[in-house]
């Protein structure tokens, strides 16, 4: 019944059977930010447990791991939002879309962070190269010189190796 009231008064369309969305960004944005933090949170975490759901793993699921990485990240889910943000981010990559894979293994590492776990230096490395293929050599760099930190104090000796060899080819 509500939705049909928000139908009537054109602030929602029906974009099929199941979807719904508003009809204008600012009515979204007004209505997202009357809701409080926690309510907020709660909202996205349901969300995301909702798509698990719906998507099963398989292509499916594949087809929506940056909604997913993005609402669990909102929830505060950490555990949740680094996998999905680090399996997101290396979609990204692979369909050469470096800023997005940027934002997502951003989300990764802060996930990490939150988690008080040690952040991979797989995840500082494919950081790094996505902004080397942006042509931000700094921030690529700073990941590379990162990811070998991570890798040493690991004790991954053939990550600490891929980082050298990274930061030797940015500096070529």
């Amino acid at each position: 019944k509500l939705i049909k009231e928000l139908i009537a008064v054109q602030l929602v369309v029906e974009e099929s059977a199941e979807q719904f969305a508003f009809r204008h960004a600012l009515t979204r944005h007004a209505v997202y930010s009357s809701l409080l933090a926690r309510e907020r949170k709660a909202m996205h975490h349901r969300i995301a447990e909702a798509m698990e759901w719906l998507y099963p793993e398989g292509n499916l699921l594949d087809a929506h791991l940056a909604d997913l990485a993005y609402h669990y990240y909102e929830a505060g889910a950490w555990a949740k939002a680094l996998e999905y943000s680090r399996q997101a981010g290396e979609k990204a990559q692979a369909v050469y879309a470096p800023r997005a894979a940027v934002e997502h293994f951003t989300h990764a590492l802060e996930s990490a962070q939150q988690l008080s776990a040690a952040p991979p230096p797989n995840l500082y490395h494919a950081r790094g190269q996505a902004y080397e293929t942006l042509g931000e050599f700094e921030q690529a760099r700073a990941d590379y010189e990162s990811a070998q930190k991570a890798a040493r104090v690991a004790g991954d000796r053939k990550a600490e190796w891929q980082a050298l060899l990274d930061l030797g080819m940015l500096w070529a």
